[in-house]
């Protein structure tokens, strides 16, 4: 980060080492910081915050819990709930960080302090480009200048960014939020926190609500329909086995199906309303294309356009050409076939390093 004066701060507090370092950095640049820690309504929660208070007392933080269970059941709990009762597969982390933390907190922060900048412990950085539609790259953390705007971009420990988990959220807000270690790797961020009384030592859960329980174990008490006995059936149409709840399966997956064949056959779809999973070859998973819903623009796109297209997290990105353009829609076509797209996951499109559209794949 640049050397800075003056001004104020509010850290988004989970109590981990990332958000831990981020008030250390943040302070170190003469910034005054406060910790603001969301009440999800998850398991053990009032054991988990008095963790973080002891935390923030250590650290010498100004420290406030905000109330966010009603959205945050809302917006990523029955989310995550309806998309599995559909048959979709989804990421609650992109909704959350969307809805919630850069959403409901973000706004909170700045009704007591609409001066003050939003700081949060994600492995990403941010891109100041003058000229959005020309040349793709800038200086990071640049000036201000009229007529640009801001993008997401990797961050140093390129393989932790998250940038894929922000991509849905509005890009307006982008100006407000720092992120205290983009230029740090993971060594530099562990060694920075050595010593201190941790709230979340280890590593974060992808779920955070899952809280270690197996995730068929979790639905099976809200969504119990999805476990009911089905057909297994071939591409066409065929009854080859049996299964016990269609939701115990993803696409993509060969091993774990219960039925034995002469070849190796994946699932490549689930039909939640019929109760039947489908097995088929490998080549059945490849798409040619994919289709996003209700996209975010970084910057506006257009038909003929090459970018590289992620279709989940940690997944290399994909080269594809925009076909389709529109408020409600983007579709692409990749130059070469995709395995396992899958409906729910986020396709995430990006011009070299900078994230510049993402939306829910259909």
């Amino acid at each position: 980060m640049k050397k800075n004066t003056g001004g104020t701060a509010t850290v988004a507090f989970s109590g981990g080492k990332d958000s831990t370092a981020a008030v250390l950095l943040l302070r170190e640049q003469g910034i005054a910081v406060r910790a603001l820690t969301m009440r999800l309504g998850l398991a053990d929660e009032d054991e988990k915050l008095s963790r973080i208070e002891n935390l923030a007392r250590v650290l010498d933080v100004p420290w406030q819990v905000l109330d966010l269970r009603s959205a945050f059941r809302d917006k990523v709990l029955d989310y995550f709930v309806n998309a599995y009762r559909s048959g979709r597969t989804p990421n609650p982390c992109v909704l959350c960080n969307r809805h919630i933390k850069f959403g409901l907190l973000l706004g909170e922060v700045h009704k007591s302090d609409p001066a003050a900048v939003f700081a949060s412990g994600h492995y990403a950085a941010k891109i100041f480009i003058s000229d959005p539609d020309g040349p793709r790259r800038g200086g990071p953390e640049g000036p201000r200048r009229g007529g640009g705007r801001w993008f997401l971009c990797e961050p140093a420990a390129r393989r932790k960014s998250q940038i894929y988990f922000l991509a849905m959220i509005n890009p307006a807000v982008l100006e407000k939020i720092v992120f205290p270690i983009a230029a740090m790797t993971i060594d530099q961020v562990r060694a920075r926190v050595t010593g201190l009384p941790l709230a979340n030592p280890e590593e974060s859960q992808d779920v955070c609500f899952l809280q270690d329980e197996v995730l068929a174990s979790y639905l099976s008490r809200l969504v119990p329909e999805s476990f009911a006995d089905g057909d297994i059936i071939a591409t066409g149409g065929k009854k080859i086995g049996r299964h016990h709840g269609a939701v115990h399966f993803t696409v993509g997956q060969r091993r774990g199906t219960g039925h034995a064949s002469g070849r190796r056959l994946y699932v490549i779809g689930r039909d939640m309303a019929a109760n039947t999973v489908t097995l088929g070859d490998e080549r059945d998973l490849l798409a040619d294309s994919l289709t996003v819903a209700n996209p975010v623009f970084w910057r506006p796109l257009r038909s003929g356009e090459k970018l590289q297209v992620k279709v989940r997290y940690q997944l290399r990105g994909h080269d594809a050409e925009i076909s389709e353009v529109s408020p409600a829609r983007i579709r692409a076509v990749f130059k070469d076939p995709v395995r396992a797209v899958t409906p729910g996951q986020f396709g995430v499109f990006y011009d070299g390093g900078i994230i510049v559209a993402a939306g829910e794949i259909v």
